[in-house]
């Protein structure tokens, strides 16, 4: 197939999309990149409450909250307690209680009619967020061990809440920056894998400025609560910019017609067509995010540094090895990916899955890295801690490019008409591939434990 007729679709909506800016009017300038570094921030929106939360797990959580009879040195941040059913199984209940809720509310969102558009739907997950984000630092300084039933039910609750809103809001993200022209999509990944880098950076910046993490986890969720109101203000800013208004309007218009042209069909009849247009994409979507997330950070972060003779391979402190080889490393390298994925799209559409099943290889590689070494049953096939961190690198790279590609080939791919509902569903696909993915580490746990 010829590079023209594989774009053929694309460039059958930039001819659409050119018809009707000279029927109308002009598309307006997005001046000083304003809308799209909006659109940025809500990427950075809809993954930092989760990441702020997942960050802290394991220090506040399970080593603190969850402990019976914990006690912590206020001034040397150490802390004591015993360990309960609730701190040794928090991680399994906070995956079921984040990623459930937020599967199920991505779907529904897809197939719920509001009137106005996105912006309620927007504006009411973000506002649900925040409360579910103050709710919880207010018992960051709150004494919980003497009603620790009590506080765990309490604190999935939240999390159960937290992450069913921000399913509607990232969900609704997608759909709404679909509408807009190509890069805009891909300004969701760019702004997720920031998220992911500074979230990180603060981590590594916090443990060095103190060992309290009663304080750390006020400072994350504090941030977490700075961001969700800028991405709520920034909103509303949103809404005013002509740019941003021009494209609404008349993506709003194309599916006012196609509703329309579909009433003597039915709407399931719209989403049916739209899925099989997108198809391909939504595959290409799920796949990349599941083989990310199947070993990035469930296997990588217990993959240990080669040791010679007592000596560590790799030249860095071993307290940061796991910090810089796993999570900063996959979210300096996927950002540079998305970033990448916006200004060269290659392969064309047709061609995308190639890479896309290629990557699959990635999971039997980390696999046989030098993961969980002491409780491992199977060999190690690839020793190296450089060859572990260079082919972490490509993967972080390719996760971060050819989400961005899938993504925008979704909703750029299909009729304008549909364009929302695309991204929509790409939004329910990403997270699809997130939960399988985590649910596939425990898998390859198993697998090499045996």
């Amino acid at each position: 197939m010829s590079a023209a007729t594989e774009l053929q679709p694309l460039n059958e909506q930039k001819r659409v999309e050119e018809a009707e800016v000279e029927v109308e009017e002009v598309a307006p300038e997005d001046k000083n990149n304003l809308v799209f570094f909006i659109i940025l921030l809500h990427g950075i929106g809809t993954l930092m409450p989760w990441n702020m939360l997942i960050t802290i797990s394991y220090d506040y959580f399970e080593s603190y909250k969850m402990l019976a009879n914990s006690t912590i040195d206020m001034n040397t941040g150490v802390v004591t307690g015993d360990p309960t059913v609730y701190s040794s199984n928090f991680q399994s209940f906070q995956t079921i209680a984040s990623q459930v809720p937020n599967l199920l509310l991505n779907l529904l969102n897809i197939f719920i009619v509001v009137k106005g558009g996105l912006a309620g739907r927007i504006c009411v997950g973000l506002s649900i967020v925040a409360v579910c984000v103050i709710t919880t630092m207010v018992f960051i300084y709150v004494e919980t061990t003497t009603w620790l039933t009590g506080f765990f039910t309490l604190t999935i609750i939240i999390i159960i809440v937290l992450n069913g809103a921000n399913g509607v809001y990232q969900n609704s993200i997608f759909g709404l920056a679909s509408e807009l022209p190509f890069k805009y999509t891909n300004a969701v990944i760019i702004g997720n894998n920031l998220c992911g880098t500074f979230v990180t950076l603060l981590s590594m910046s916090t443990k060095a400025v103190t060992r309290n993490v009663l304080d750390r986890a006020f400072a994350y969720f504090s941030i977490a609560l700075i961001t969700l109101v800028c991405c709520l203000v920034s909103f509303l800013i949103l809404k005013k910019q002509r740019f941003y208004q021009f494209y609404s309007t008349r993506a709003e218009r194309q599916r006012s017609k196609n509703e329309e042209a579909a009433d003597n069909k039915g709407k399931m009849a719209t989403y049916v067509a739209t899925f099989k247009e997108a198809f391909p994409q939504l595959i290409n979507v799920f796949l990349v995010f599941f083989v990310t997330l199947s070993v990035f950070p469930g296997v990588m972060m217990y993959v240990k540094d080669e040791k010679k003779g007592g000596v560590y391979d790799f030249p860095l402190p071993q307290n940061y090895f796991m910090d810089v080889t796993t999570f900063l490393q996959f979210n300096v390298f996927a950002f540079i990916g998305s970033i990448v994925a916006g200004r060269k799209q290659w392969p064309q559409p047709s061609k995308l899955w190639i890479p896309v099943y290629l990557r699959l290889l990635y999971i039997p590689f980390f696999a046989f890295c030098n993961y969980l070494p002491e409780t491992r049953t199977f060999p190690v096939f690839f020793e190296s801690t450089w060859l572990f961190v260079i082919v972490a690198a490509s993967m972080s790279f390719g996760s971060g490019y050819f989400s961005g590609l899938a993504m925008m080939y979704t909703s750029k791919t299909v009729d304008p008409s549909k364009a929302q509902v695309a991204g929509m569903m790409a939004g329910f696909f990403l997270i699809s591939g997130i939960v399988s993915g985590l649910i596939f580490t425990m898998v390859i746990k198993a697998f090499v434990t045996a």
